[in-house]
Protein backbone atom coordinates (compact mmCIF):
# COMPACT_ATOMS: atom_id res chain seq x y z
CA UNK A 1 0.00 0.00 0.00
CA UNK A 2 2.75 2.54 1.57
CA UNK A 3 4.93 2.31 -2.15
CA UNK A 4 2.00 2.81 -4.75
CA UNK A 5 1.16 5.78 -2.24
CA UNK A 6 4.48 7.01 -2.49
CA UNK A 7 4.71 6.86 -6.44
CA UNK A 8 1.32 8.95 -6.65
CA UNK A 9 2.13 11.39 -4.27
CA UNK A 10 6.08 11.73 -5.78
CA UNK A 11 4.27 12.77 -9.68
CA UNK A 12 1.95 14.66 -8.04
CA UNK A 13 4.64 17.10 -6.45
CA UNK A 14 6.64 16.14 -9.32
CA UNK A 15 4.16 17.38 -11.50
CA UNK A 16 2.30 20.04 -9.85
CA UNK A 17 5.50 21.97 -8.86
CA UNK A 18 7.31 21.27 -11.78
CA UNK A 19 4.47 22.64 -13.84
CA UNK A 20 4.49 25.69 -12.16
CA UNK A 21 8.07 25.89 -12.47
CA UNK A 22 7.33 24.88 -16.31
CA UNK A 23 5.05 27.77 -16.41
CA UNK A 24 7.36 30.59 -14.50
CA UNK A 25 10.35 29.69 -17.01
CA UNK A 26 8.13 29.93 -20.47
CA UNK A 27 6.89 33.48 -19.18
CA UNK A 28 10.66 34.46 -18.50
CA UNK A 29 11.36 33.32 -21.70
CA UNK A 30 8.58 35.10 -23.61
CA UNK A 31 9.35 38.27 -21.52
CA UNK A 32 12.82 37.64 -23.12
CA UNK A 33 11.70 36.95 -26.82
CA UNK A 34 9.71 40.29 -26.23
CA UNK A 35 12.54 42.65 -25.06
CA UNK A 36 14.84 41.15 -28.10
CA UNK A 37 12.42 42.14 -30.33
CA UNK A 38 11.97 45.62 -29.25
CA UNK A 39 15.96 46.03 -28.92
CA UNK A 40 16.19 44.88 -32.63
CA UNK A 41 13.65 47.01 -33.47
CA UNK A 42 15.00 50.52 -31.48
CA UNK A 43 18.51 49.12 -32.94
CA UNK A 44 16.90 49.14 -36.61
CA UNK A 45 15.23 52.13 -35.58
CA UNK A 46 18.49 54.03 -34.49
CA UNK A 47 20.17 53.17 -37.69
CA UNK A 48 17.84 53.96 -39.95
CA UNK A 49 17.67 57.70 -38.25
CA UNK A 50 21.15 58.11 -38.39
CA UNK A 51 21.39 57.37 -42.29
CA UNK A 52 17.87 59.72 -42.76
CA UNK A 53 19.76 62.70 -41.00
CA UNK A 54 23.04 62.01 -43.25
CA UNK A 55 20.33 61.69 -46.21
CA UNK A 56 19.03 65.44 -45.64
CA UNK A 57 22.05 66.77 -44.52
CA UNK A 58 24.77 65.33 -46.80
CA UNK A 59 25.27 65.21 -50.65
CA UNK A 60 28.12 62.67 -50.94
CA UNK A 61 28.48 59.38 -48.57
CA UNK A 62 31.94 57.83 -48.09
CA UNK A 63 32.32 54.19 -49.21
CA UNK A 64 34.29 53.20 -45.92
CA UNK A 65 31.82 54.98 -43.94
CA UNK A 66 29.26 52.77 -45.71
CA UNK A 67 31.01 49.36 -45.35
CA UNK A 68 31.73 49.93 -41.73
CA UNK A 69 28.61 50.73 -40.89
CA UNK A 70 26.83 47.79 -42.69
CA UNK A 71 29.91 44.86 -41.34
CA UNK A 72 29.30 46.25 -38.09
CA UNK A 73 25.50 46.33 -37.53
CA UNK A 74 25.13 43.29 -40.24
CA UNK A 75 23.09 45.90 -42.84
CA UNK A 76 22.32 46.31 -46.27
CA UNK A 77 22.24 49.76 -47.21
CA UNK A 78 21.33 50.89 -50.67
CA UNK A 79 20.58 54.71 -51.80
CA UNK A 80 19.51 56.46 -55.17
CA UNK A 81 19.27 59.30 -56.17
CA UNK A 82 16.50 60.51 -58.96
CA UNK A 83 16.39 56.82 -60.32
CA UNK A 84 20.10 56.61 -60.65
CA UNK A 85 21.81 54.13 -57.81
CA UNK A 86 24.31 55.10 -55.71
CA UNK A 87 27.37 53.39 -56.86
CA UNK A 88 28.37 51.02 -53.53
CA UNK A 89 28.34 47.32 -54.42
CA UNK A 90 28.03 46.52 -50.14
CA UNK A 91 30.83 45.41 -47.69
CA UNK A 92 27.88 42.97 -45.94
CA UNK A 93 27.22 39.20 -47.60
CA UNK A 94 24.19 38.02 -46.54
CA UNK A 95 22.87 34.58 -46.62
CA UNK A 96 20.92 35.52 -49.89
CA UNK A 97 21.73 37.71 -52.52
CA UNK A 98 21.79 41.36 -51.64
CA UNK A 99 19.73 41.63 -55.01
CA UNK A 100 17.04 38.87 -54.30
CA UNK A 101 16.56 40.54 -50.96
CA UNK A 102 16.26 44.25 -52.44
CA UNK A 103 13.44 43.05 -55.01
CA UNK A 104 11.26 41.48 -52.05
CA UNK A 105 11.78 44.68 -50.71
CA UNK A 106 10.40 46.86 -53.03
CA UNK A 107 7.93 44.24 -53.68
CA UNK A 108 7.06 44.36 -50.12
CA UNK A 109 6.64 48.53 -50.18
CA UNK A 110 4.60 48.27 -53.05
CA UNK A 111 1.73 46.65 -51.35
CA UNK A 112 1.89 49.76 -48.61
CA UNK A 113 1.53 51.66 -52.10
CA UNK A 114 5.61 52.41 -52.29
CA UNK A 115 6.44 52.13 -56.08
CA UNK A 116 10.18 52.55 -57.58
CA UNK A 117 9.09 55.51 -59.15
CA UNK A 118 7.12 57.15 -56.09
CA UNK A 119 8.26 60.16 -54.11
CA UNK A 120 6.79 62.51 -52.25
CA UNK A 121 3.79 64.93 -53.11
CA UNK A 122 2.05 66.36 -50.48
CA UNK A 123 5.36 65.98 -47.79
CA UNK A 124 9.19 65.54 -48.17
CA UNK A 125 9.39 62.47 -46.91
CA UNK A 126 7.80 58.71 -48.13
CA UNK A 127 8.12 56.27 -45.85
CA UNK A 128 6.86 52.19 -45.55
CA UNK A 129 6.39 50.36 -41.91
CA UNK A 130 9.08 48.10 -40.45
CA UNK A 131 8.56 44.99 -41.88
CA UNK A 132 10.27 41.66 -42.51
CA UNK A 133 10.93 39.09 -45.09
CA UNK A 134 12.63 35.98 -45.15
CA UNK A 135 15.73 34.84 -47.74
CA UNK A 136 16.38 32.11 -49.52
CA UNK A 137 18.70 30.55 -46.45
CA UNK A 138 16.53 30.39 -43.16
CA UNK A 139 17.68 33.89 -43.14
CA UNK A 140 15.54 36.89 -41.80
CA UNK A 141 15.86 40.34 -42.08
CA UNK A 142 13.90 43.69 -40.91
CA UNK A 143 13.31 45.88 -43.32
CA UNK A 144 12.15 49.76 -44.47
CA UNK A 145 11.36 51.93 -47.37
CA UNK A 146 11.74 55.38 -47.29
CA UNK A 147 11.73 58.40 -49.81
CA UNK A 148 12.86 61.90 -49.20
CA UNK A 149 12.21 65.40 -51.02
CA UNK A 150 15.45 67.18 -51.82
CA UNK A 151 15.76 70.65 -54.08
CA UNK A 152 16.72 68.40 -57.08
CA UNK A 153 13.99 65.82 -57.02
CA UNK A 154 14.18 62.76 -54.62
CA UNK A 155 16.40 60.26 -52.65
CA UNK A 156 15.70 56.72 -52.08
CA UNK A 157 17.01 54.11 -49.56
CA UNK A 158 16.05 51.03 -48.86
CA UNK A 159 17.58 49.60 -45.10
CA UNK A 160 17.86 45.81 -44.65
CA UNK A 161 19.61 44.35 -41.20
CA UNK A 162 19.92 40.78 -40.87
CA UNK A 163 18.96 39.06 -37.57
CA UNK A 164 19.45 35.91 -38.13
CA UNK A 165 21.74 35.43 -35.71
CA UNK A 166 19.75 37.02 -33.04
CA UNK A 167 17.33 34.13 -33.83
CA UNK A 168 19.92 31.67 -33.47
CA UNK A 169 20.41 33.20 -30.19
CA UNK A 170 16.68 33.05 -29.00
CA UNK A 171 16.94 29.32 -30.38
CA UNK A 172 20.16 28.81 -27.95
CA UNK A 173 18.55 30.99 -25.06
CA UNK A 174 15.43 28.65 -25.66
CA UNK A 175 17.30 25.43 -25.26
CA UNK A 176 18.97 26.80 -21.73
CA UNK A 177 14.98 27.27 -20.21
CA UNK A 178 14.57 24.52 -21.27
CA UNK A 179 17.75 22.67 -19.83
CA UNK A 180 17.07 24.31 -16.95
CA UNK A 181 13.34 23.29 -16.70
CA UNK A 182 14.48 19.52 -17.24
CA UNK A 183 16.75 19.82 -14.52
CA UNK A 184 14.52 21.51 -12.27
CA UNK A 185 12.20 18.71 -12.83
CA UNK A 186 14.49 15.85 -12.46
CA UNK A 187 16.32 17.77 -8.99
CA UNK A 188 12.10 18.22 -8.21
CA UNK A 189 11.66 14.43 -8.58
CA UNK A 190 14.58 13.63 -6.48
CA UNK A 191 13.78 15.92 -3.57
CA UNK A 192 10.17 14.60 -3.46
CA UNK A 193 11.20 11.03 -3.02
CA UNK A 194 12.97 11.95 -0.64
CA UNK A 195 10.32 14.29 1.20
CA UNK A 196 7.59 12.26 -0.01
CA UNK A 197 9.52 9.21 1.38
CA UNK A 198 10.14 10.91 4.95
CA UNK A 199 7.05 12.29 5.42
CA UNK A 200 5.54 8.80 5.49
CA UNK A 201 8.10 6.63 7.41
CA UNK A 202 6.13 8.11 10.18
CA UNK A 203 2.54 7.41 9.02
CA UNK A 204 3.93 3.76 7.66
CA UNK A 205 5.20 3.37 11.22
CA UNK A 206 2.08 4.20 13.00
CA UNK A 207 0.34 1.64 10.92
CA UNK A 208 2.85 -1.13 11.53
CA UNK A 209 2.40 -0.44 15.03
CA UNK A 210 -1.76 -0.06 14.42
CA UNK A 211 -1.62 -3.71 13.13
CA UNK A 212 0.94 -4.93 15.87
CA UNK A 213 -1.32 -3.34 18.41
CA UNK A 214 -4.57 -4.87 16.40
CA UNK A 215 -2.90 -8.63 16.69
CA UNK A 216 -1.65 -8.21 20.33
CA UNK A 217 -4.81 -6.94 21.45
CA UNK A 218 -6.73 -9.80 19.52
CA UNK A 219 -3.97 -11.99 20.97
CA UNK A 220 -4.96 -10.86 24.46
CA UNK A 221 -8.80 -10.93 24.13
CA UNK A 222 -8.54 -14.47 22.67
CA UNK A 223 -7.00 -16.15 25.42
CA UNK A 224 -9.68 -14.90 28.23
CA UNK A 225 -12.36 -15.98 26.05
CA UNK A 226 -10.88 -19.13 24.96
CA UNK A 227 -10.31 -19.72 28.44
CA UNK A 228 -14.68 -18.76 29.45
CA UNK A 229 -15.91 -20.64 26.59
CA UNK A 230 -14.09 -24.08 27.48
CA UNK A 231 -14.53 -23.48 31.09
CA UNK A 232 -18.42 -23.01 30.13
CA UNK A 233 -18.64 -26.15 28.04
CA UNK A 234 -16.90 -28.15 30.79
CA UNK A 235 -19.55 -27.19 33.28
CA UNK A 236 -22.22 -29.00 31.30
CA UNK A 237 -19.59 -32.30 31.23
CA UNK A 238 -18.67 -32.05 34.65
CA UNK A 239 -20.84 -30.83 37.68
CA UNK A 240 -18.49 -31.33 40.46
CA UNK A 241 -16.19 -29.03 39.27
CA UNK A 242 -18.99 -26.30 38.36
CA UNK A 243 -17.60 -24.16 41.45
CA UNK A 244 -13.95 -23.94 40.32
CA UNK A 245 -14.91 -23.12 36.57
CA UNK A 246 -17.24 -20.93 37.50
CA UNK A 247 -14.60 -19.20 39.83
CA UNK A 248 -12.14 -19.47 36.71
CA UNK A 249 -14.98 -17.50 34.25
CA UNK A 250 -15.26 -14.93 36.49
CA UNK A 251 -11.23 -14.72 36.88
CA UNK A 252 -11.05 -14.25 33.05
CA UNK A 253 -13.95 -11.73 32.82
CA UNK A 254 -12.18 -9.76 35.47
CA UNK A 255 -9.11 -9.81 33.12
CA UNK A 256 -10.40 -9.24 30.41
CA UNK A 257 -12.16 -6.51 31.63
CA UNK A 258 -8.89 -5.01 33.24
CA UNK A 259 -7.65 -5.06 29.33
CA UNK A 260 -10.45 -3.39 28.17
CA UNK A 261 -10.04 -0.44 30.89
CA UNK A 262 -6.52 -0.36 30.14
CA UNK A 263 -6.85 0.05 26.22
CA UNK A 264 -9.68 2.93 26.91
CA UNK A 265 -7.14 4.74 29.35
CA UNK A 266 -4.45 4.35 26.96
CA UNK A 267 -6.67 5.45 23.92
CA UNK A 268 -8.26 8.44 26.06
CA UNK A 269 -4.16 9.64 27.20
CA UNK A 270 -2.96 9.47 23.59
CA UNK A 271 -5.72 11.20 22.19
CA UNK A 272 -5.13 13.98 24.74
CA UNK A 273 -8.68 13.49 25.86
CA UNK A 274 -7.53 13.53 29.96
CA UNK A 275 -8.20 15.99 32.27
CA UNK A 276 -4.91 17.20 33.44
CA UNK A 277 -5.45 18.93 36.68
CA UNK A 278 -1.82 20.49 38.09
CA UNK A 279 -1.78 21.83 41.43
CA UNK A 280 0.81 22.23 44.01
CA UNK A 281 1.18 19.17 46.68
CA UNK A 282 3.51 17.39 49.01
CA UNK A 283 5.33 14.50 47.08
CA UNK A 284 6.82 12.73 50.60
CA UNK A 285 2.96 12.33 51.56
CA UNK A 286 2.03 10.81 48.50
CA UNK A 287 4.83 8.40 48.66
CA UNK A 288 3.63 7.84 52.40
CA UNK A 289 0.47 6.93 50.92
CA UNK A 290 2.14 4.14 48.47
CA UNK A 291 4.12 3.01 51.09
CA UNK A 292 1.05 2.22 53.30
CA UNK A 293 -0.85 0.30 49.91
CA UNK A 294 2.13 -1.76 49.08
CA UNK A 295 3.84 -2.67 51.53
CA UNK A 296 1.22 -5.59 52.63
CA UNK A 297 1.71 -6.79 49.19
CA UNK A 298 5.36 -6.96 49.47
CA UNK A 299 5.26 -8.49 52.78
CA UNK A 300 2.94 -11.05 51.08
CA UNK A 301 5.60 -12.12 48.29
CA UNK A 302 8.10 -11.89 51.34
CA UNK A 303 9.77 -8.75 50.42
CA UNK A 304 9.90 -5.48 51.70
CA UNK A 305 9.12 -2.12 50.37
CA UNK A 306 11.45 0.75 51.62
CA UNK A 307 10.77 4.18 51.63
CA UNK A 308 14.22 6.90 51.02
CA UNK A 309 13.56 10.77 51.77
CA UNK A 310 15.89 13.12 51.96
CA UNK A 311 16.97 14.99 55.30
CA UNK A 312 16.19 18.05 53.59
CA UNK A 313 12.40 18.93 53.48
CA UNK A 314 11.14 18.20 49.66
CA UNK A 315 9.84 21.64 48.13
CA UNK A 316 6.14 20.84 46.33
CA UNK A 317 5.84 19.88 43.07
CA UNK A 318 3.38 21.16 40.46
CA UNK A 319 1.43 18.34 38.97
CA UNK A 320 -1.25 16.29 38.65
CA UNK A 321 -1.15 14.17 42.02
CA UNK A 322 -4.07 11.51 40.02
CA UNK A 323 -1.73 10.88 37.76
CA UNK A 324 1.32 10.67 39.45
CA UNK A 325 -0.45 8.04 41.85
CA UNK A 326 -1.18 6.12 38.62
CA UNK A 327 2.33 6.29 37.21
CA UNK A 328 4.25 5.33 40.31
CA UNK A 329 1.43 2.47 40.75
CA UNK A 330 2.36 1.35 37.56
CA UNK A 331 5.79 0.96 38.00
CA UNK A 332 5.53 -0.54 41.81
CA UNK A 333 3.15 -3.05 40.48
CA UNK A 334 5.77 -4.02 37.66
CA UNK A 335 8.90 -4.40 40.24
CA UNK A 336 6.57 -6.29 42.61
CA UNK A 337 5.68 -8.46 39.72
CA UNK A 338 8.85 -8.76 38.12
CA UNK A 339 11.62 -8.34 40.99
CA UNK A 340 10.13 -10.25 44.19
CA UNK A 341 10.02 -14.06 42.24
CA UNK A 342 12.63 -16.53 42.93
CA UNK A 343 14.52 -15.02 39.73
CA UNK A 344 17.32 -12.93 40.40
CA UNK A 345 20.70 -11.22 38.90
CA UNK A 346 24.20 -12.38 39.65
CA UNK A 347 24.78 -10.99 43.02
CA UNK A 348 26.60 -7.17 43.04
CA UNK A 349 29.96 -5.76 44.70
CA UNK A 350 28.46 -6.32 48.35
CA UNK A 351 26.99 -9.51 48.10
CA UNK A 352 30.07 -11.08 46.88
CA UNK A 353 32.16 -9.77 49.66
CA UNK A 354 29.48 -11.32 51.98
CA UNK A 355 29.46 -14.30 50.15
CA UNK A 356 26.38 -15.60 51.65
CA UNK A 357 23.20 -16.63 49.47
CA UNK A 358 21.21 -15.50 52.71
CA UNK A 359 22.30 -12.21 52.18
CA UNK A 360 22.24 -11.96 48.65
CA UNK A 361 18.60 -13.18 49.15
CA UNK A 362 17.70 -10.24 51.41
CA UNK A 363 19.54 -8.13 49.51
CA UNK A 364 17.26 -8.63 46.14
CA UNK A 365 13.74 -9.27 47.55
CA UNK A 366 13.48 -5.31 48.16
CA UNK A 367 12.16 -2.54 46.61
CA UNK A 368 12.96 0.81 47.27
CA UNK A 369 10.72 4.06 46.73
CA UNK A 370 13.31 6.94 46.64
CA UNK A 371 12.79 10.99 46.57
CA UNK A 372 14.70 13.58 46.07
CA UNK A 373 15.45 17.22 44.90
CA UNK A 374 17.91 17.59 41.56
CA UNK A 375 17.41 21.19 41.47
CA UNK A 376 15.31 22.16 39.50
CA UNK A 377 13.22 19.00 39.60
CA UNK A 378 11.97 16.27 42.17
CA UNK A 379 13.13 13.27 40.71
CA UNK A 380 10.91 10.03 42.48
CA UNK A 381 12.18 6.68 41.20
CA UNK A 382 11.33 3.12 41.95
CA UNK A 383 14.49 0.63 42.51
CA UNK A 384 14.22 -3.02 42.05
CA UNK A 385 16.79 -5.93 42.08
CA UNK A 386 15.11 -8.05 39.93
CA UNK A 387 16.61 -9.82 36.63
CA UNK A 388 16.87 -6.12 34.89
CA UNK A 389 16.12 -4.87 31.45
CA UNK A 390 18.47 -5.70 29.03
CA UNK A 391 19.93 -2.45 26.76
CA UNK A 392 18.41 -3.65 23.37
CA UNK A 393 14.79 -3.69 25.05
CA UNK A 394 15.21 -0.37 26.78
CA UNK A 395 13.56 1.35 24.04
CA UNK A 396 10.85 -1.00 23.37
CA UNK A 397 9.38 -1.36 27.04
CA UNK A 398 7.56 1.64 26.72
CA UNK A 399 5.40 0.42 23.79
CA UNK A 400 2.30 -1.19 23.69
CA UNK A 401 2.02 -4.99 25.02
CA UNK A 402 5.13 -5.09 24.28
CA UNK A 403 6.38 -7.82 27.05
CA UNK A 404 10.09 -9.88 27.53
CA UNK A 405 7.82 -12.36 27.79
CA UNK A 406 7.47 -13.33 24.70
CA UNK A 407 5.28 -16.62 25.61
CA UNK A 408 3.16 -14.05 27.23
CA UNK A 409 3.23 -16.65 29.93
CA UNK A 410 2.54 -14.02 32.70
CA UNK A 411 -1.62 -13.75 32.00
CA UNK A 412 -1.93 -10.81 34.98
CA UNK A 413 0.29 -8.59 32.85
CA UNK A 414 -0.61 -7.35 29.11
CA UNK A 415 2.30 -5.18 28.05
CA UNK A 416 0.20 -1.90 28.25
CA UNK A 417 1.25 -0.30 32.20
CA UNK A 418 4.07 1.42 30.78
CA UNK A 419 2.85 2.85 27.81
CA UNK A 420 -0.10 4.13 29.85
CA UNK A 421 2.90 5.53 32.23
CA UNK A 422 4.82 7.06 29.51
CA UNK A 423 1.52 9.07 28.64
CA UNK A 424 0.80 9.98 31.58
CA UNK A 425 3.98 11.31 32.51
CA UNK A 426 3.75 13.08 28.76
CA UNK A 427 0.82 14.91 29.23
CA UNK A 428 1.66 16.46 32.46
CA UNK A 429 5.10 17.87 30.89
CA UNK A 430 6.91 15.18 33.30
CA UNK A 431 9.25 12.55 32.05
CA UNK A 432 9.77 9.04 32.70
CA UNK A 433 13.13 7.26 31.72
CA UNK A 434 14.89 3.68 33.07
CA UNK A 435 18.29 2.65 33.62
CA UNK A 436 19.82 0.16 35.52
CA UNK A 437 19.94 -0.36 39.33
CA UNK A 438 23.71 -0.37 40.46
CA UNK A 439 24.75 -4.22 40.97
CA UNK A 440 21.50 -5.52 39.50
CA UNK A 441 17.80 -4.99 38.65
CA UNK A 442 15.86 -1.98 37.32
CA UNK A 443 15.29 1.81 38.25
CA UNK A 444 12.60 3.56 36.92
CA UNK A 445 12.92 7.59 37.58
CA UNK A 446 9.49 9.71 37.28
CA UNK A 447 11.19 13.71 36.67
CA UNK A 448 9.10 16.08 37.63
Amino acid sequence: MFPNLQKKLVFLYTASTGLIMTLILSFAFLFYISSQKNKERSDFQDHLFILMSNLQTESIFADSYLSKMEEKNHLIIYIEENGSPLFFPGSYHPSTDRNILLARTEDYAKSEGIYPASHPISSNLLQSSIFQIKGNERDSYLGNVLVLGADSGYKKLILLQDITPNRSRLLQTGCFYLLIDSLGIALLFFTGSRFVTGSLKPLEETYRKQQDFIAAASHELRSPLTVIQTSADAIFVNQEKNKRLLETIKSECRRGSSLIHSLLLLASAEHKNWAVKKEEFEIDELLLHLLELYEPVCLAKNGRLLLELPETPLPVVQADSGLCTQILSILLDNAVAYALTDTHCAAGPKEQADNTRNIIHFQNRRIILRAEYIRPHTLISVIDFGPGIPDNQKNLIFERFYRSDKSRNRKEHFGLGLSIAAVLAEIQGAELHVQDTEGCGSTFSLRI
